[in-house]
């Protein structure tokens, strides 16, 4: 049996990935925020002290995030931190312990779910955009170094994704305005990120790695002109 390791899986598109893993007869590993808080520098160290893996761990899906809009003439450095700790850092610490089995064995898949801000931006997304271009970048160099290992690392990056956090983020005539930049014209469901999820985490991903895969409905490639 596959093993997934899977951090901020209590959110909409968290969960659907995870429900997918399980699904599809994977073990899965879900540390709470409880059991790990990324706002606290050597919450993952402690956490991997207390809990010892002793299967290998054949997916890596980092899935927390943070986003909390402000001008950028509102943000304090504190702000700037937590999303960071929470949206790019955090991947950092957990790819550094999971990795080295996945190096042993020569094989695995790492994803991070990113953002469309992780390619372009918009009003009062500063901090948030500042994290996942960071984590992208992050992604690319993972890719280059954990290539001879035969280990698989991605970006994920949905658009306008129908969940809690897009609801309070965005007034319903936001969500109205953007829908209308969609050439789907909705928003994401959380099963369809995962869907894409799985595959690039399934075996059938023997060569795709380094790059930020957008599913966002064509929303970044025009859709929003009007």
């Amino acid at each position: 049996m596959k093993t997934l390791f899977i951090l901020g899986s209590t959110g909409d598109i968290g969960k659907a990935i995870l429900d997918k893993f399980v699904d599809s007869g994977y073990n899965v590993i879900a540390p709470t925020r409880a059991e790990i808080n990324l706002e606290e520098r050597g919450s993952i160290e402690s956490y991997f002290q207390k809990i010892k893996i002793k299967q290998a761990v054949d997916v890596l899906i980092y899935c927390a995030g943070y986003n909390s809009p402000k001008p950028f003439n509102e943000l304090s450095y504190a702000d700037l931190d937590k999303t960071s700790a929470i949206n790019t850092t955090g991947f950092f610490g957990i790819v550094q312990r999971i990795a080295p089995n996945m190096m042993k064995v020569r094989k695995g898949h790492i994803l991070a779910i990113s953002s469309i801000y992780g390619s372009f931006s918009r009003e009062g997304r500063l901090a948030y955009a500042l994290s996942k271009h960071a984590l992208n970048g992050m992604v690319k160099t993972l890719a280059i170094e954990l290539g001879k290992y035969n280990i698989m690392v991605n970006a994920l990056s949905p658009g306008f994704v129908d969940t809690k956090m897009t609801r309070k983020n965005n007034s319903e005539e936001k969500i109205k305005e953007l829908c209308e930049g969609v050439p789907l014209g909705r928003l994401a469901k959380s099963p369809e990120i995962a869907n894409v999820a799985f595959f690039l985490c399934s075996a059938e991903n023997t060569y795709l790695t380094g790059q930020d895969i957008i599913v966002d409905g064509g929303y970044s490639v025009g859709g929003f002109q009007k």
